[in-house]
């Protein structure tokens, strides 16, 4: 087996409606997998495809994850000529009346297919609990874990490949998961993008057929461990093991390793030969194999201290990758389909403080958004003239997740029981905004 066992790997979710199905496909892959011992009842138990919802406009989801809190005045929502307003000068973009920093021209040339929420709002302060807000919708709770809305939208809407996860989370942390839905929602994590497959290959000195009798051995092991009254770690580690050999042997994993592809060395290049390029790059990638929901985490922007030299190396490195994804995502006529949304947990203080850096700041920032049933080149919102509070149309982050659920045709108002039987609702506060909505 891989020296680590892969995190996240999916048993398949129970779709909106609460059925399941199998696919002809995942019948003729039986026989594929029998040196495992699966039969019908083990396909069953482990792989459900969920088809499209008939009112939904989307189909998957990139979240890019600015960690630390993005300065709002000096990325989305610029004050040229206020005393907020910083160094940065402004462009025009594809879209007519948006205006972005100098520093994200590719942006810029893409932002006729994008939107903007320059009202933004929220209570929370602290990078944990803001960030623990800004995935799940809730609140920290100390009795329970909520859910990601990664997790989540894999529940409701299943998988697109039954081979690969659903829920892929690049460089980021895993502080925030599946909760009470069960590891079997949780993403999988890759850390190094450079190496992301290292948990998919057969150690050094184990050839296939090795492997295989491995497996088989390990089957025969935990028969009668399994088969006995166990709780549900227990089964879900069983899972982990059978999705995971599935990975290996599935031709999608392709979609992981960039170096195997010499097709891809030009986006490379355009995204930017980097680790945050190459990762978001990977994320187009996977979302064309059918992967459900991909982040892609880009830290440094908790800029106490020397905010716009730090906010200018991050945007050198945002701007391509974000504006090529877009720019390719519709090239290939995936955009339509796919939603893409960039954010931090909260904005940083219009003021500038002593050491030339801004603080938190929940009570105004922004959110860029793009694809999957959004308006192309287009503002929600407004803040005030210095950018510290919305002017109008304010928007929660519950307000996000439920314009996220009507674009995926998921009922936000939806509830799921924790273990310990206790309601809880996909979208815990918030209605869509519905003027986003293409």
């Amino acid at each position: 087996m891989p020296k680590t066992m892969p995190t996240g790997m999916s048993r398949g979710p129970i779709d909106c409606d609460g059925q399941s199905g199998l696919s002809r496909r995942s019948l003729f892959k039986m026989g594929a997998f029998s040196f495992l011992g699966l039969n019908l009842v083990d396909l069953l138990s482990s792989t459900v495809l969920a088809g499209p919802n008939d009112i939904a406009k989307c189909d998957s989801v990139i979240l890019v994850w600015l960690a630390g809190g993005p300065s709002h005045i000096d990325t989305w929502d610029p004050k040229p000529g206020q005393p907020t307003g910083g160094p940065f000068k402004t462009i025009d973009t594809s879209a007519t009346g948006i205006q972005l920093p100098e520093h994200m021209p590719t942006i810029a040339r893409n932002m006729k297919h994008c939107a903007l929420i320059r009202s933004m709002h929220s209570k929370e302060g602290s990078h944990e609990r803001a960030t623990y807000e800004m995935h799940t919708g809730f609140k920290p709770l100390g009795s329970i874990s909520h859910p990601s809305m990664g997790s989540l939208i894999v529940q409701q809407k299943g998988k697109r490949n039954e081979e690969i996860p659903a829920y892929v989370s690049i460089g980021g942390n895993q502080a925030v998961g599946a909760g009470f839905l069960g590891s079997q929602f949780a993403p999988y994590f890759i850390g190094d993008i450079n190496n992301p497959t290292r948990n998919l290959d057969h150690p050094a000195g184990v050839d296939d057929d090795r492997f295989k009798r491995r497996v088989d051995i390990l089957k025969a092991v935990d028969k009668e461990f399994s088969g006995q009254n166990r709780d549900m770690e227990v089964k879900e580690y069983g899972t982990f093991y059978r999705d995971a050999v599935k990975m290996m042997y599935s031709r999608s994993r392709e979609a992981f390793d960039l170096n195997r592809d010499d097709k891809e060395a030009p986006y490379i290049k355009n995204y930017g030969d980097n680790p945050f390029g190459r990762s978001v790059l990977m994320a187009r990638r996977l979302i064309e194999k059918g992967v459900r929901f991909v982040e892609v985490t880009l830290g440094g922007w908790d800029n106490h201290q020397n905010c716009f030299t730090a906010v200018e190396n991050n945007l050198g490195k945002l701007d391509p990758a974000l504006g090529s994804l877009i720019e390719d995502l519709n090239a290939r006529g995936m955009l339509k389909r796919t939603m893409v949304i960039c954010t931090g947990e909260f904005g940083r203080t219009p003021k500038i403080n002593t050491t030339d850096g801004r603080d938190h700041y929940p009570k105004c920032f922004s959110a860029f958004i793009a694809g999957g049933g959004i308006k192309q080149g287009f503002v929600h919102g407004q803040s005030d003239a210095g950018g510290t509070e919305p002017k109008e149309g304010a928007v929660t982050i519950g307000d996000l997740h439920a314009t996220m659920c009507e674009a995926l045709g998921i009922d936000g108002t939806k509830e799921n029981m924790t273990p310990q039987g206790r309601p809880i609702r996909i979208v815990d506060k918030g209605a869509a905004v519905k003027n986003l909505l293409a």
